[in-house]
């Protein structure tokens, strides 16, 4: 009997447009003892032919076609039908590099990780960089260390939030039940993790690269305004993660982590909003609402200093035009990023922001 040593589970809608690369990425791995499932969650184009038509090559697809219910459940499903000794995901727009799964699967087998983490090739601006997750590599850390650095990491910043750079073992996901939650549109990816690292004994992070994050200007993840991914960052800090997820963390610390994660993404909600196609003045409302809601000012005037620590000059900018509710500081900075918003301004602005500023 053939035991599956990695399920890859795939959520589908409307992608017919990337299926090919992807598909084409999987049927390439070195590692061949694999399963592919792709969850169809009624795509309405062409994205079920063009599995049928691969299913038909190769017996390692698994097609399941399901109503609309998004990417949570239909990556629930996944998880629910995978078999193999480790879970992993692939978004329907990215790709792997041939030996992905086989370098993911040898170096967790070896140590019976509960979860590896790998490095992301981010295809950003016409060009591809390397996403560092910020630790130390190839050392196997335990569930002191997940509690109290890895844990934080997920409640303050972005490092960590994805799971498809990542495998999970599958019987230590089925045996915490940990799942994606239903009624989220967005950082679904996130609640999971912090689920999957609460209960984690074994970690490691790899220094290998080779998952290829596409980034795609029409996805439904991209429209900030439509989403509303304020109000969402907002229920973000209004959850109490502590007692959801029985966390060890004191709610002192927690307080601070969602705080300072609340104000970093209103900054990055910022400069998506003002590169966005929406009409000027769409934009300009959704921002204002953001930059100079209650809670925000109430948050940046607490926890100014350990917000911008290792941060750079825009956030700096954004935090003091939140305390000094300064409209025209903000119409000129949304204006500015609007006019001068350019794929080679936009990475010489990520490396001027790369200078850190000192904590005043």
């Amino acid at each position: 009997m053939t035991i599956i040593k990695i399920s890859v589970i795939i959520p589908v809608y409307n992608a017919k447009d990337y299926l090919h690369d992807c598909i084409k990425s999987l049927l390439n791995q070195t590692l061949g003892d694999c399963e592919f499932i792709f969850i169809n969650d009624g795509s309405v184009d062409n994205s079920r032919q063009i599995i049928e038509d691969y299913q038909k090559e190769d017996q390692r697809i698994i097609l399941i076609n399901q109503e609309n219910k998004g990417i949570s459940e239909a990556r629930n499903t996944g998880v629910n039908n995978a078999t193999g000794q480790y879970i992993g995901f692939l978004d329907n727009d990215d790709y792997l590099k041939n030996d992905f799964l086989e370098y993911l699967y040898n170096t967790a087998i070896k140590d019976d990780l509960d979860i590896l983490i790998s490095k992301t090739i981010l295809g950003r601006d016409d060009k591809f960089i390397i996403k560092e997750n910020g630790f130390e590599k190839d050392l196997i850390f335990d569930k002191a260390f997940i509690q109290n650095k890895i844990i934080p990491n997920l409640l303050r910043v972005e490092d960590l939030f994805a799971v498809w750079n990542k495998i999970y073992k599958r019987s230590f996901i089925n045996e915490n039940q940990v799942r994606f939650p239903g009624n989220r549109v967005i950082e679904e990816d996130n609640i999971f993790n912090i689920q999957a690292f609460n209960k984690a004994q074994k970690v490691l992070f790899t220094n290998y690269a080779g998952y290829y994050y596409r980034e795609v200007a029409n996805s439904k993840s991209r429209l900030i305004i439509e989403n509303d991914y304020f109000s969402k960052a907002l229920e973000k800090y209004y959850l109490d993660y502590k007692k959801e997820y029985d966390l060890s963390i004191s709610a002192t610390e927690l307080e601070k982590l969602k705080a300072i994660r609340l104000l970093q993404r209103v900054s990055y909600l910022v400069y998506k909003c003002s590169v966005s196609i929406t009409p000027f003045k769409t934009k300009w409302n959704y921002i204002e609402q953001m930059v100079f809601h209650e809670k925000v000012y109430e948050l940046a005037k607490k926890y100014y200093s350990e917000a911008l620590a290792d941060k750079g000059l825009y956030e700096k900018i954004i935090l003091k035009i939140i305390l000094n509710k300064s409209q025209m500081a903000l119409f000129l900075l949304v204006l500015s990023i609007k006019i001068g918003y350019h794929p080679k301004i936009s990475e010489i602005i990520r490396n001027i922001n790369n200078f850190k500023i000192s904590k005043t």
